[in-house]
């Protein structure tokens, strides 16, 4: 199937990811579905920041007891041209590929698979498996690793080899320097790989069958792609061994998704430059800090785009906030009527004729310190 064909029906964002996890242990075994897979493991780590579950239309992470429970559609990580037997095989692997844990103080040892307990649904084309709580709460730490990557731009890469090298240098601004052992290791190619009958490394396979087609697919997709550079033990010799190999992070804006770059963009820039007279009503009448207001900055600028009026629409919320025990409801309540206010808008847009009013929100919102 030509890659044009592809499509991926998940929302695109930038994922915080540790590679390293991904090649710790498994990196030799993990097929090109299992790496999807385990990608999309850490995402749920992510949509999850808290340990309270999460749920959308397709998607559902649990906590039940010992473990996490995790339903996705079979589409997240197959897009094509695969079989029930293909998820079955990919899914046992997973299961098979044993995690240890020992508590050196309760001198405790217990041992899991990466996933147990894997189900397809056929009928509904979703999976479903559990992760074991322990190894859970480890993933969610590394899944808040230093490297930012497009998450869709990430699974679509055809090659494990291909995902290494984007999640390596993604949104790098120096170079990398990597010895060929350690590259080796961390690609998870045997040490006797790319060999040559005098027990020297074969670059020139090394380059053609790993760093070549990796770096044609980055340049092909990607926001972000490397040159590199062969280091030899004397660099006035080409027939000197290569010890080392630096690799140059490459950006290239065309394939970054403008929807992210207009958030990273909103990221950086200050909430009272964006939206000054919201910025400073929240923050000298309402009380609020410069550090609860930024976090917030994509939905105030959404709120100002969307909510007529919405100067009077924040004097109300105001002049509601302090509740008869003397609570001050905080910014989280402000931000929800917010989003509940900007949801009514949009419905009420698409469906003229209903009859609701928008600013009815603000007093079906006033009992939120019920649950918030």
């Amino acid at each position: 199937m030509k890659k044009s064909e592809l499509i991926l029906r998940t929302d695109n964002k930038d994922l915080s990811i540790s590679w390293l996890f991904v090649w710790a242990k498994f990196r030799s075994s993990l097929t090109i579905h299992q790496m999807r897979l385990v990608i999309r493991i850490l995402e749920f780590c992510q949509r999850d920041p808290n340990g309270t579950g999460y749920r959308d239309n397709h998607r559902c992470l649990e906590y039940q007891n010992d473990d996490v429970v995790l339903n996705m559609p079979v589409s997240d990580v197959y897009f094509s041209d695969f079989s029930l037997q293909t998820i079955r095989d990919d899914l046992t692997n997973l299961r098979e590929m044993t995690i240890e844990f020992y508590d050196y103080e309760k001198k405790v040892w217990r041992a899991c698979g990466i996933i147990e307990k894997p189900e397809v649904l056929e009928n509904i084309g979703t999976m479903q498996f559990k992760v074991d709580l322990r190894f859970w709460s480890q993933l969610r730490i590394m899944a808040h690793g230093i490297r930012h990557c497009e998450l869709n731009k990430l699974v679509m890469l055809r090659t494990v080899y291909a995902m290494w090298f984007y999640m390596l240098i993604s949104q790098r601004s120096g170079t990398i320097s990597i010895s060929i052992a350690n590259l080796k290791e961390r690609l998870g190619i045997a040490e006797d790989d790319y060999k040559g009958k005098n027990g020297r490394d074969r670059i020139d396979h090394l380059e053609e069958r790993v760093i070549k087609p990796a770096q044609k697919a980055l340049n092909e997709s990607c926001p972000w792609t490397f040159k590199y550079k062969k280091n030899r033990v004397n660099s006035d010799n080409k027939r000197s061994p290569v010890t080392s190999i630096t690799f140059i992070p490459v950006s290239q804006p065309k394939f970054r998704d403008e929807k992210l770059e207009k958030k990273a963009l909103i990221a950086k820039t200050s909430s009272s430059i964006l939206f000054p007279e919201v910025y400073a009503y929240m923050k000298e009448t309402m009380g609020f800090s410069p550090e609860q207001i930024n976090p917030n900055k994509e939905t105030l600028e959404k709120a100002v785009k969307t909510i007529p009026n919405i100067m009077d629409f924040l004097r109300r919320l105001q002049s509601r906030r302090k509740k008869s025990d003397g609570k001050i409801m905080p910014i989280g309540w402000v931000i929800n009527a917010l989003k509940s206010e900007m949801k009514l808008i949009e419905e009420d847009q698409v469906q003229p004729n209903k009859n609701i009013v928008a600013s009815n929100t603000i007093g079906n919102l006033f009992d939120m310190n019920k649950i918030l």
